[in-house]
């Protein structure tokens, strides 16, 4: 009766959008005029100079869709101008639909899929490009780049982190391989978050402020923002200080351990800005950024809630909290002279990630054994220490006392504290005024990430790691609550020099080329200080290894306007990503670097407005091939580590944005898209790699989950996005009005691993179902000046899986038997459920 009734709404929630779709057309971010659309646009201004100092407004009612100009190009377009996929996101969209977090802009972007990971940050994804390694979307705070956390696996494109949105101009999401302008790590798109900058001439402020609760949670949440806006010397120097708390209800529970909405995550930050103008033609501007968040690793036993209908249970036996903290500091230097704008940005990151997640059931099948048949790998790594004397037990080396260390171990918890610290530079000169419009610039890059991966035992009655009590590295061994201390240090250094120019042919043909060369170097070193011989490592002392790659990447485009509201562009571009050196523990060493994968994007695209602007219409269809592909394997079926393989991978995909202001007030948006991401051969490994058959242990041997097969399915790519939006403000009086949001947001079904057809595979349930997702929001408000709201989220309380996993570093120490049957854990990572609150905004 349960699946009929998720059936039924699923149907009910899918015809909604159908409908939406159908009765809406276009820009699906496009929100009331920032610009006159027939306005002339500043163009000898830079992306930082455009930006000026508005505190949050209110939702949007002004039905004449106007503009909006973006800097994607790194100068001032209009959006509906630029020969490109790309999705804007005003100040006012983002009110409306109380969009705070980055992460949700989802809601608003087609082809754009942003999961949670279980272990810190988010992995972001375009037109379905997955894979593990670096990011394969760039993520930028204003003008500088933001990436994840390395890690132990090198996986930094899976630990991007949320960037807190208030006070905001606008929001860019830009599809497709931006290499020649964005560079590495925008192989499949490019968001840049623009921020307001400092007024020079007007005091200002506001206040945002909610509290909420969170269904199959007992407590409540809340969260306040603020920003003041203080002019020091008018039209020369002003300050803008911004500033947020927030605290999440939880809903999470662990049966094992007996905690309850043990998921309250807590987080807050801030940024201060300076605008200097000591000249009309000269801007300065600097930024300091700090955020601080600390919550839990978001897992929870599927299994047992399709069983027993205990949700958002985790049941493990350890606890596994999470703490996030990211400083940023910039200057950005904007000189307009007669023949071009000079623009120089340096900035520093660094940013402090430590994880907890539950590691017990790789060791656990080891505490009994029997050594002669191999049970317990590691033994004569043990013998060799302990016969050194560096580590030993009451009955000396024999295998008996091997077993006995093993078992002595009891619940393990991996703990990885890590630092990633950051510094970027990038120089350019740019002019727009003239019938060629170019850019040059360079570009510099160096991140340093240093991981310490631990496992520690843990409380059997709290779950808490005894870490640091009871560590000692020498010597090691029974006495020691650690069963490995690892340190990994690598370092990325990136440069490049790009060039773009644009040739305004005529008034309506314009081509575009454009060029990238790049080089990187990445060095990895690591150090084993307390070995784990199970895993097969011994104590090393610290080693590196590095590699160096350097290219050219490419860009076409021309488009062509045949009058004020209608342009047709093509484009081909090409992106790319670095490869990298595995240290993953007992990798073959012909294994441990790989290199960076590639691809070609070639689109066409059709942008139009109609109905005097009342209608907007945005359609793209697109190929990319991606070649050299990374992919990720675990070494002895716990330890990942990054390979490339020769299968081709092929996207194909169509893209819509439309949005209709059919009367003063309302305004109606939807978008969506259609992508299939194909592999064009079979995937295999390098030479003397073998593949893990049968059943664990595993010695000396890789795990692929779904071996990828010609013509499987990309991982985590649904082939349907779409979503939807209503906004109506009626007046009601004195300046009064009412305000009305719904929206609706909407993702098929994908799969976590590539091939689906295995026994294995299909048992454990690795599809992650479609789900559709509506939020409402209702209100009263005076113009700009307040405004107070009720809303829901996820109104339909359903559960929107982004991730599963059952493998063995994740799973409870048994898989769960329910009348006789034994049924293998599915630990899933979900969309919150339903959240009910009440929000205020004021500004003065």
């Amino acid at each position: 009766m349960k699946g009929s009734t998720r059936c039924f709404r699923g149907r009910w929630l899918l015809l909604g959008v159908s409908l939406l779709a159908a009765s809406t057309s276009a820009l699906a971010q496009q929100a009331t005029d920032p610009v006159a659309a027939d306005a002339e646009l500043p163009v000898s201004q830079s992306p930082s100079e455009i930006s000026g100092g508005t505190a949050p407004a209110a939702p949007a009612q002004d039905s004449n869709p106007g503009d909006i100009v973006v800097t994607a190009l790194k100068r001032a377009t209009s959006l509906q101008e630029t020969p490109l996929a790309i999705s804007a996101v005003t100040s006012e969209s983002l009110v409306a639909q109380g969009i705070t977090d980055s992460q949700e802009l989802t809601r608003t972007t087609p082809n754009l899929i942003i999961n949670e990971n279980a272990n810190g940050g988010s992995r972001v994804i375009i037109r379905n490009l997955y894979a593990p390694g670096e990011p394969l979307v760039g993520l930028y705070y204003d003008e500088t780049p933001i990436t994840g956390t390395s890690g132990v696996s090198n996986d930094a494109g899976g630990t991007q982190p949320g960037i807190r949105l208030f006070d905001v101009e606008r929001a860019e999401v830009l599809r497709g391989p931006q290499g020649t302008l964005y560079g590495a790590s925008s192989m499949g798109g490019t968001i840049r978050l623009i921020f307001n900058k400092p007024d020079l001439d007007d005091f200002e402020g506001a206040v945002n402020a909610q509290v909420s609760t969170v269904s199959h949670g007992s407590g409540a949440g809340a969260n306040v923002d603020g920003v003041i806006n203080v002019p020091i010397v008018e039209d020369v120097l002003a300050v803008r200080a911004v500033g947020y708390w927030d605290r999440t209800a939880g809903f999470l529970d662990n049966s094992v351990l007996g905690l309850k909405d043990y998921n309250k995550n807590r987080s807050y930050g801030g940024r201060l800005l300076v605008r200097f103008r000591p000249m009309e033609n000269l801007t300065i501007d600097g930024m300091a950024v700090y955020q601080d968040r600390d919550g839990f690793n978001p897992n929870w036993n599927l299994t047992r809630a399709q069983l027993f209908g205990r949700r958002f249970d985790q049941d493990l036996r350890t606890q596994t909290p999470q703490s996030d903290k990211f400083e940023l500091y910039s200057g950005t230097l904007n000189w307009d002279f007669s023949f071009a704008t000079l623009t120089a940005i340096a900035s520093y990151s660094k940013r402090d990630l430590a994880v907890n997640f539950d590691y017990a059931p790789f060791f656990s099948r080891y505490f009994t054994g029997n050594i002669a048949a191999n049970r317990v790998p590691g033994y004569a790594n043990f013998a060799n220490d302990c016969n050194r004397g560096l580590i030993g037990g009451a009955n000396g080396c024999s295998p008996e006392e091997y077993q006995r260390f093993v078992t002595s171990w009891g619940s393990l918890t991996a703990y990885q504290p890590q630092s990633t610290k950051t510094s970027t530079q990038e120089i350019r000169l740019a002019d727009a005024q003239h019938a060629i419009k170019w850019t040059v610039g360079f570009f510099h890059s160096n991140r340093d990430n240093f991981t310490r991966s631990l496992l520690n035992t843990v409380d059997p009655v709290t779950g808490q790691q005894y870490y640091p009590t009871g560590y000692s590295a020498t010597p090691y061994g029974f006495g020691s609550r650690t069963q490995l201390d690892r340190t990994i240090a690598d370092t990325l250094k990136q440069i490049a020099f790009f060039g773009e120019a644009t040739w305004e042919v005529n008034d309506k043909l314009e081509l575009t080329a454009g060029a990238r060369w790049f080089e990187y170097e990445k060095s990895t070193g690591a150090e084993v200080i307390i070995p784990n011989y199970v895993a097969g490592n011994v104590r090393l002392p610290f080693s590196e290894l590095s590699g160096k790659e350097n290219g050219t990447l490419l860009k076409f485009n021309a488009s062509y306007k045949f009058n004020r509201d209608v342009m047709l562009y093509a484009l081909a571009a090409q992106g790319y990503r670095p490869g990298g050196v595995n240290q993953t523990l007992g990798l073959p060493s012909y294994a441990t670097t790989y290199d960076s994968d590639q691809l070609w994007n070639y689109e066409v695209g059709l942008k139009t407005s109609l109905f005097n602007r009342k209608v907007t219409l945005n359609v793209d269809a697109f190929q990319m091939d991606w070649s050299n592909v990374q992919i990720s394997a675990s070494y002895q079926g716990a330890f990942g580590f990054i390979t490339n393989t020769p299968s081709g991978t092929r996207i194909r995909g169509v893209e819509l944005e439309t949005a209709y202001y059919p009367i003063d007030g309302l305004a109606l948006r939807a978008s969506g898209s259609y992508t299939s991401a194909k592999l064009q051969d079979n995937i295999s490994l390098p030479a003397g790699i073998n593949l893990c058959t049968g059943s664990p242990p595993y010695l000396g041997c890789a795990v692929l989950a779904g071996i990828g097969r010609k013509g499987n399915t990309v991982p985590y790519s649904p082939e349907w996005t779409a979503q939807g939006s209503a906004d109506y403000t009626q007046p009601i009086g004195n300046d009064m009005e009412i305000f009305y949001h719904g929206n609706i947001s909407y993702r098929s079904s994908s799969w976590t691993v590539y091939d689906r057809t295995a026994a294995n595979i299909t048992a454990a349930g690795m599809e992650l179902p479609g789900f559709a997702s509506v939020g409402l929001r209702f209100g009263v408000q005076k113009g700009d000046r307040w405004g107070l709201y009720v809303f829901a989220n996820n109104v339909f309380d359903v559960i929107g899986a982004v991730n599963k996993t059952t493998s063995a570093t994740s799973s409870v120490l048994a898989p769960v038997v329910s009348n006789g049957v034994t049924y293998p854990s599915v630990y899933v990572t979900s969309s919150p459920p339903r959240v009910i609150g009440l929000s205020l905004r004021t500004r003065f």
